[in-house]
């Protein structure tokens, strides 16, 4: 439970997919990274410029 899904106060309208969206697209982005470990991967990648070098950015 890295992303705390289960406190999210988001319910309606267009925000729960939304939100899915950009949870599922920064776990696609670790792991495109070769990050097995989510979480972990998460804590290293907090400095943006960090995660911008996985695209080659």
């Amino acid at each position: 439970m890295t992303f705390r899904e289960d406190s999210s106060q988001v319910r309606t309208g267009n925000a729960p997919r939304t939100t899915a969206t950009f949870r599922n697209l920064s776990i696609n982005t670790i792991r495109y990274a070769g990050r097995a470990n989510v979480a972990h991967a998460r804590r290293d990648l907090r400095n943006h410029a960090d995660v911008f070098a996985v695209y080659g950015i």
